[in-house]
Parts: C-alpha cells; sequence; structure tokens
C-alpha cells in the first residue's frame, strides 16, 4: 500500500466523518414559532379560531420539513407565515377576552346605577316620611299652643262654643281629605301614583282615628296634609290614567274593527303583525278580467261595503295592494297591478274616503292565492294598519 493511497483513504474517512456529523441548527423563526405554540394561550386560540391555528400548524410542519431538508429559507418562510397566522389567532382571543370583560364590566355597571337609583328612591322616601312627621308634629303643637291661647281667654260658654267650631271645622277637613281621596281613586291613583297616594290613605285614616279620640287639633293638622297629599296623588296619576284610557279605548276600536271586517261576505280577513304595527288584511279576489284594470261589475258592491268600513274608521292609514294572475304578460304586470290598486282608490275616494289616507302599490304576480294562473290571482288587497 503506497504512503499516498494511505493519505486518500484518511481523507475520506474523515471527511466522511465531518459530513455525517454536520447538524444544521433551527433558524429563529422556527424557534419562535415552536415558543408561540408552547404558550398557555395556545389551547384557547386552538379553540376560539380553528381554522387560523390549523394554518398556523401546517405552516409549522412543512417548515420543520423544510429545515430537515436543509432548505432553510423556505423553512424561514414556512415558520414567519405560521408565526404571522399564530400571532393573529392569540390577538383574536385576546381581544375577544377584552369585550367580554367590558362587556361584564357593562352590565355590572348597570346593575350598580340600578341598584343606585332604587336605594335614591328610598331614601326620598324616608326623608319624606321624616319630613311629614316633622311637619305634623310642629302642626299639631302649634293648635295646641293656640287651643291653650284661647282656652285662657274664653269663659266656659265660650270655650264650649269654641270648641263645638272647632269640632266642626275638623269634621269638615277630614270630610274633605276623605273627597280628595277619593277624586284620586277617580284617576286609579293607587296604581299610578302609589306613594303620594299610601301616604295620603294613610293620612286620612289617621285624622278620622283622631277625630273620633277626640284629638281636634292633630285632627286638623292631619287632614290638612292628607288632603294636599291626595291632591298630589290625583294630579300625579290623571295624565298616566288618561294616557291608559286612550290605549284601552284604541284596543277596543281595533277589535271593533276586526269584528266589522269579518262580518263583510267574500272577503277572508286575516292579520299580520309586522313590528308593532298591526295589518289588517282584506283581499279581494277574483277582481278583473285578464289584463283590465277595472274592476267587476259584480263585484263594485263589495268595494262599497269595504268602503264604508274604511270610511267608518276614519283614523286608519290604508294601503291598496293590486295583483295580476300570470294570464297577464310579465312585462305589463307592474304597471297593471299598480293601475288596478289606483282604480280602487280612486273608487274608495268616490265614497268620500280621502285619498291622503291611502297608498297604492303594484305588486305584480307576487303571492299568489292560487294556481299562477288562476284568475282568483287578479285581486287587490285592502290594508288597514293599527297599533
Amino acid at each position: 500500500m503506497t504512503r499516498r493511497f494511505v493519505a486518500l483513504l484518511v481523507v475520506f474517512i474523515l471527511g466522511g466523518a465531518l459530513g455525517g456529523c454536520a447538524h444544521i441548527p433551527k433558524p429563529k423563526e422556527l424557534l419562535d414559532l415552536a415558543s408561540l405554540r408552547e404558550s398557555k394561550e395556545y389551547p384557547a386560540a386552538q379553540e376560539k379560531q380553528p381554522d387560523l391555528v390549523r394554518q398556523s400548524d401546517d405552516s409549522y410542519f412543512k417548515s420543520v420539513e423544510s429545515w430537515r431538508d436543509k432548505e432553510i429559507e423556505d423553512s424561514k418562510y414556512w415558520a414567519t407565515l405560521g408565526t404571522i397566522k399564530l400571532r393573529t389567532a392569540l390577538s383574536m382571543v385576546k381581544e375577544e377576552a377584552v369585550r367580554q370583560r367590558a362587556e361584564a364590566a357593562r352590565k355590572e355597571l348597570a346593575e350598580l346605577k340600578k341598584r343606585e337609583k332604587e336605594l335614591k328612591r328610598q331614601l326620598l322616601e324616608a326623608d319624606e316620611q321624616l319630613a311629614l312627621h316633622a311637619k305634623l308634629e310642629a302642626a299639631r303643637k302649634a293648635a295646641e299652643e293656640k287651643e291653650a291661647q284661647l282656652k285662657a281667654k274664653l269663659s266656659e260658654a265660650q270655650r264650649r262654643e269654641e270648641e263645638q267650631k272647632r269640632l266642626a271645622e275638623a269634621q269638615t277637613k277630614v270630610s274633605e281629605a276623605a273627597l280628595a281621596l277619593k277624586q284620586a281613586d277617580t284617576v286609579e291613583a293607587a296604581k299610578y301614583a302609589p306613594n303620594e297616594y299610601g301616604v295620603a290613605q294613610a293620612l286620612v285614616a289617621r285624622a278620622e282615628a283622631a277625630l273620633k279620640d277626640g284629638k281636634i287639633s292633630d285632627a286638623v293638622a292631619t287632614a290638612d296634609m292628607a288632603r294636599s297629599r291626595a291632591e298630589a296623588a290625583l294630579a300625579a296619576a290623571r295624565p298616566q290614567y288618561v294616557a291608559a284610557r286612550k290605549v284601552a279605548e284604541r284596543q277596543a276600536r281595533n277589535q271593533a274593527l276586526q269584528k266589522d271586517a269579518a262580518a263583510i261576505g267574500g272577503v277572508t280577513v286575516r292579520m299580520k303583525a309586522v313590528g308593532e304595527t298591526q295589518q289588517l288584511i282584506m283581499p279581494v279576489p277574483d277582481l278583473f278580467k285578464r289584463a283590465e284594470t277595472a274592476p267587476r261589475a259584480d263585484k263594485k258592491a263589495l268595494l262599497n261595503e269595504i268602503g264604508a268600513l274604511v270610511k267608518k274608521y276614519a283614523e286608519y292609514p290604508v294601503i291598496v295592494n293590486g295583483y295580476t294572475s300570470n294570464r297577464v304578460r310579465p312585462s305589463q304586470q307592474y304597471s297593471v297591478s299598480q293601475a288596478r290598486a289606483q282604480e280602487v282608490a280612486n273608487h274608495f275616494v268616490s265614497l268620500g274616503i280621502e285619498f291622503k289616507r291611502m297608498a297604492t302599490a303594484g305588486r305584480g304576480s307576487e303571492n299568489p292565492i292560487a294556481g299562477k294562473a288562476s284568475p282568483l290571482n287578479d285581486r287587490v288587497e285592502i290594508i288597514l294598519l293599527f297599533q
């Protein structure tokens, strides 16, 4: 074996050993992504943003594979892309958590404000009660002092006469307070002004008891205050009572409208709610011949009956929708249906109904009530609106 051969053999062995032991470190981008995957927020991101996390995972595995294949630039690219996806998912999770905490804080604040309002109301009522008792006590003492002064000046006969006058005055004031409370009952003050009414009711009872026990001064002072509170209850309750009566009257009128509409022969009435508005819909099927816009002569009586109903309930807005069947050419359906609605509106005007109450619209062949070519679809729908 020659010296040259030995040298080549050594070089070959050393080269192989060095090549086998060569190791390329992971790029920083891949290490950063791996670190993010180990963060405590990662499981939450998997749950809340599964699509982004799955895309990040795919990029991570591609980066690892590229690193193993010693394609470092590709590894960096996939690691960077995966980091962007994962950071985006983590940011969205954090943002959602912040929103949830803010919403919880808002609800807690609203509840605290509600409690604060209730506490203020209770405190105000307590203050009113204290002020009421103080006024009663002051009035009672003033009356007693006045009574004592009068008694010192008057003779026995005069005292008896004065006592009878004061008794009559007390009886009158207690009666006036009771009458004021009855007047408050006429507007259901117990329902619409419960605080003022409750105080007035208690004061009337107290005044009556004082009068019965012969406590004239106490009865007079208490009756005056009871009357004042009853009048305050009447004033506070009246607007709400009037509003409630109007609502009740409107509901009764709405029910009467539905009953009258249902009594019209040849019309099947239906109700439809659109938000807070109620629609009473009265369809008149088979009202027109083919593409004609003038109502059939044999249907005029029915239109007159509906018109009388519309005229009777003059405060209700009216919509007149015109329709066609598929027997009318598609290009003409909307113009024909609009003309039909207008013709019916004009007929109602001839019956004395104000045109400004009505709105007309052509609906073409929308919402058929029978087969698309059925003459039943050549119709109008008269709709009355109410709350």
